[in-house]
């Protein structure tokens, strides 16, 4: 008891000697450290010396990192970049990342065991916590650039990852950083909604083209640049499937609002054709990235939507311009009619068509919308054609009909 006593006061005495940026330890520490193994109450009270003496040197370290600078002025401090958000944010987990590395071999070269080094590692980094606390903040609440603030994210998420292999999951400051970048989240979540919002505070309403107003066009603009961003940032530990997901949750709802809120006050055509474009535009933007499957499926789900209620209303138009009436009110007059109109649609089929689906950008749709209809349109002329009434009147057959209209 009298040895390990003597032994513990030693091995205080010795860590309080660890003060200095990059200390050599004496030999014989590691040694003073195995005797008290198997006195737990000692050996912790230990620990909790050194972890004091190295809290206090890992923190002037880094207030001298950012406000002094290395030795004669190089590195030149940190918080002469504090005018860049990004740069200053990085440099300083930069340098949180290169420093907890370099405690952790230091204390690996004296302490027994993998736990102890994580023990006492994990308290030691707990000092720079508020001090890194109050900088990241005040970067996240003072950048309303939303691109800038998805940037920061990036570089916050990135070190998370890197730092966190070095200390536990519920160290102190791994739970900093992973509140930090949480509100940073927040607050690129909150801007982006606000520079959606102004765009569509313009009230900008689609000309008789149908195609994206200038504001849908500046949201996908950015849309591109945030996927771009995004693109590039390379995070370790977080699935590109997940991070893409998260990121698409937040940026696709406000912009179909936007189309949804500009297409509001048009006519039921005009409405569909003008989703559809918009909506295709969106997809097209989405198609050229990697991990989108499921926003691409939800797209292409509320295209086929529109294309259905525009092939009927297309449909309806057909049946209107060769005036064919419902089933119960078919006689012979109506089907002279119906003859006379057919004859003359059949010869400029442009008066089959809506005007406005010449207006959808993709000749896909427009093909889609018109295929769509004439299938409805040659089963109405079936019927028809087997009526009891059409006594030789309507002579072309539905294969024809179909033909003509392809």
């Amino acid at each position: 008891s009298r040895v390990s006593t003597q032994s513990t006061g030693w091995t205080q005495n010795e860590c309080r000697h660890l003060t200095s940026d990059i200390p050599e330890p004496s030999p014989s520490l590691k040694q003073g450290f195995l005797m008290l193994q198997d006195r737990e109450s000692l050996l912790k009270a230990t620990l909790s010396e050194l972890a004091k003496v190295r809290r206090a040197v890992l923190l002037r370290m880094f207030i001298n990192s950012l406000t002094r600078g290395g030795p004669g002025g190089t590195p030149k401090p940190i918080e002469l970049s504090s005018h860049d958000p990004i740069r200053y944010g990085g440099d300083m987990l930069a340098w949180l990342h290169q420093t907890i590395a370099s405690e952790r071999d230091l204390l690996s070269s004296f302490l027994p065991t993998k736990e102890t080094v994580l023990e006492v590692l994990c308290e030691v980094t707990e000092g720079v916590s508020r001090t890194l606390k109050i900088r990241v903040e005040q970067i996240i609440n003072n950048t309303d650039e939303c691109i800038t603030l998805l940037q920061i994210c990036n570089i916050i998420q990135f070190y998370l990852s890197t730092i966190k292999p070095f200390l536990s999951e519920a160290a102190p400051l791994i739970s900093l950083i992973s509140e930090l970048n949480t509100q940073c989240r927040k607050q690129f979540n909150r801007h982006y909604a606000l520079s959606i919002s102004r765009l569509s505070d313009r009230n900008e309403l689609p000309g008789l083209d149908l195609v994206p107003t200038t504001a849908f066009q500046e949201a996908v603009h950015l849309l591109k640049i945030i996927l771009n961003t995004h693109d590039v940032s390379v995070v370790p530990d977080v699935s590109p499937l997940t991070s893409m997901t998260e990121l698409l949750d937040v940026v696709i709802g406000p912009i179909l609002t936007l189309c949804n809120m500009s297409a509001s006050q048009l006519e039921p055509v005009d409405n569909a054709v003008y989703i559809i474009n918009l909506v295709s535009c969106l997809y097209n933007v989405l198609a050229m990235y990697e991990n989108t499957d499921n926003k691409l499926e939800l797209l292409q789900n509320k295209i086929d939507e529109e294309l259905e209620t525009l092939t009927n209303l297309q449909y309806d138009h057909m049946i209107k311009t060769t005036s064919i009436p419902p089933t119960e009110m078919i006689n012979t007059d109506r089907l002279s009619v119906v003859s006379s109109k057919l004859d003359q649609a059949l010869l400029n089929t442009e008066l089959l068509w809506l005007q406005q689906c010449t207006r959808l950008s993709a000749l896909r749709h427009r093909n889609a919308v018109w295929r769509g209809a004439c299938e409805q349109f040659v089963k109405v002329y079936t019927t028809l054609i087997q009526s009891e009434c059409n006594e030789g009147i309507l002579l072309k057959s539905p294969d024809q009909i179909a033909q003509l209209l392809k």
